[in-house]
């Protein structure tokens, strides 16, 4: 099945739906700039409140925000976490993925509670989500 059969078919489903104003909330502005052009959000309309999101990390995240958190890098006490997106998200000069290879403590987790399980086994460190 093509591409273009798939998303017709899906596009007659949701008008076809008796779900009326359904919220659909687009996080990542690269989404929200995908469904403009390809003129999604007026083919569900009527069906479906696409909502535009606060941005995803790596679309919201400044410069001044990746150099404060390696910044405090700097600290031998601190374990940095962060969402894997948020890696390569670039600092003035360097990105968390850099970081790491130079061997600072940075962890990826799924969800920000993780860090607290990483407390909890890390008493003698401070971790920053």
């Amino acid at each position: 099945m093509s591409k273009q059969t798939l998303v017709k078919g899906m596009i007659k489903r949701i008008q076809q739906s008796p779900v009326k104003n359904f919220n659909v909330m687009e996080v990542c502005g690269t989404h929200t700039a995908a469904i403009y052009k390809l003129g999604i959000r007026e083919l569900v309309k009527s069906k479906i409140n696409l909502l535009s999101g606060p941005g995803c990390p790596v679309c919201v995240t400044s410069e001044s925000y990746i150099d404060e958190a390696i910044e405090l890098l700097k600290h031998p006490n601190v374990i940095l976490t962060t969402f894997g997106d948020m890696m390569k998200v670039n600092g003035s000069k360097e990105n968390l993925t850099e970081q790491r290879e130079k061997g600072k403590d940075i962890k990826v987790l799924d969800s920000p509670l993780d860090s607290i399980a990483l407390a909890e086994e890390n008493s003698d460190k401070e971790i920053v989500f």
